[in-house]
């Protein structure tokens, strides 16, 4: 009989602990509603003045990067 190791054990359980019942049609809806997000909230940004902006600590050069790819500090 071979034993599992940890890992194993956690990964089965987290497997079963997250079913994902829509398979490819819920990814897609998922994607769908991630790209939505980011364009509302890019184009909040956009409406902002510029010195909101500033105080966020960002420029109105950067908000498309930002949006995409996230901020690393």
């Amino acid at each position: 009989m071979t034993q599992m190791t940890d890992t194993a054990r956690k990964a089965i359980r987290m497997s079963a602990a997250t079913p994902q019942p829509f398979g490819l049609l819920g990814r897609l809806v998922a994607r769908w509603l991630s790209r939505q997000r980011l364009r509302r909230d890019q184009s909040w940004l956009q409406r902002q003045p510029d010195y909101m902006l500033r105080d966020i600590g960002i420029g109105r050069s950067e908000i498309e990067s930002i949006i995409r790819k996230g901020r690393y500090r």
